[in-house]
């Protein structure tokens, strides 16, 4: 048996890497990072929060958080440190300027730069001569979805044989069937809580802003409770980046919630250790999204077997078989087929049932993060492969 991988793992260095306050992108990289100790030594990077230490060593996983000064900037220390570990993959997630800075100093390492959105591909973030530059830079480009990589490849950024599909996962002992004992016991405590025992419940799980389409839900509502008035619905989320367009959008919900009072609730500090038993109490999970890459939401409810109803666009249709494992509306029909769809599935428990069982089988069969894992490990022995054998051609 040949030694250890030694991967390093670069976080974008905005939310803590590891802790209650990190955003889905480090509880990704953290998730794959205790799977691949077995195979890999791990060297995680990001930004030093309050009370978290420099150097902390977990198994396998090293994580050095750095605070960071205009006069000492993340990517600096960082190149700092990858050059004294010497790694044989460099795993850099969602910032594609950070590859083309690790390359300057390290022309020789073996880069993934992964991409879980359209977000950092585009302006005011990055222009196109500079993106395209950037991937350059990169030996391969991981995508959690076919749309992304169409995308990329429709606009021209880097060719197709670069670009990776790998789709993102569920931890299945934390997702658990709604239907399991332990998670049943939870939901009726949780349900007792919320004053919502008998209640329909329906689930909105994302970000406060207008492309996630919550706007929708809530136009919607008013016809729903008339057809069944015990029906509830949950927004659990925020902004996440406050700003004066995201404070109106949520100003906006508010004024429209207003108007079907004691049917809306707004939760929006749930934590990711507690975000499966609130899937689990959800009838349905909504997920009116006008663009969504991938959306983990969508397969998280899946693997609990709560029904999605989700728009056919993005990466969603990659989740999800419509009819079997969940439904899909047309983007430019939201609130006409979200409301028909949610009133056909009250009205009939069985079918609810049906789709929640396959939707959990389904998780189980194509998205958990142990596949995810074993797919990124793949790759990275293939690229340290074909790394050794250029260093012994003539």
């Amino acid at each position: 048996m040949g030694r250890k991988l030694k991967v390093a793992m670069i976080s974008p260095g905005t939310f803590p890497i590891a802790g209650r306050k990190a955003s889905s992108i480090e509880m990704l990289m953290v998730k794959l990072a205790e799977l691949f100790q077995k195979k890999a030594d791990v060297f995680m990077f990001g930004k030093k929060f309050s009370r978290q230490p420099h150097l902390e060593k977990k198994g396998s996983i090293t994580y050095y958080r750095f605070l960071i000064f205009q006069s000492n900037p993340y990517m600096k220390q960082t190149i700092e440190q990858l050059q004294t570990i010497k790694p044989d993959i460099i795993h850099i997630e969602n910032r594609p300027r950070f590859v083309k800075a690790v390359r300057l100093a390290m022309p020789r390492s073996k880069i993934i730069l992964v991409m879980q959105s359209t977000l950092f591909m585009s302006r005011p973030h990055i222009s196109k001569e500079e993106l395209m530059r950037c991937l350059e830079g990169a030996d391969a480009i991981v995508v959690n979805s076919h749309y992304l990589k169409n995308h990329m490849v429709t606009e021209n950024l880097c060719a197709s044989s670069k670009i990776i599909v790998n789709h993102l996962g569920v931890d299945v002992d934390q997702f658990q069937p709604k239907w399991h004992q332990e998670p049943k016991a939870r939901v009726t405590q949780l349900k007792a809580k919320w004053g919502v025992t008998d209640r329909k419940i329906l689930l909105y799980v994302g970000r406060l802003v207008e492309i996630k389409g919550v706007h929708h839900i809530l136009e919607a509502m008013p016809t729903l409770i008339k057809v069944d008035p015990s029906i509830i619905l949950f927004i659990a989320g925020s902004s996440l980046a406050p700003s004066a367009e995201t404070r109106a959008y949520e100003a906006r919900l508010q004024k429209m919630a207003e108007k079907v009072k004691d049917h809306v609730i707004f939760n929006s500090i749930i934590t990711h250790d507690e975000i499966h038993t609130w899937f689990q109490m959800a009838d349905l999970l909504l997920v009116p999204s006008a663009a969504e890459p991938f959306g983990l939401v969508n397969v998280e409810a899946m693997a609990v077997g709560t029904p999605v109803i989700a728009t056919n666009s993005g990466g969603i249709p990659e989740i999800m078989e419509h009819g079997k494992t969940g439904i899909l509306i047309q983007p430019e029909r939201v609130v006409n087929e979200l409301t028909w769809q949610v009133i056909k599935l009250f009205a009939n428990p069985k079918k609810i049932m049906r789709m929640g069982v396959e939707s959990a089988l389904h998780v189980r069969n194509q998205f958990t993060w142990a596949l995810t894992a074993q797919r990124y490990l793949a790759l990275y022995r293939k690229l340290v492969k074909s790394s050794r054998m250029k260093d012994k051609s003539p």
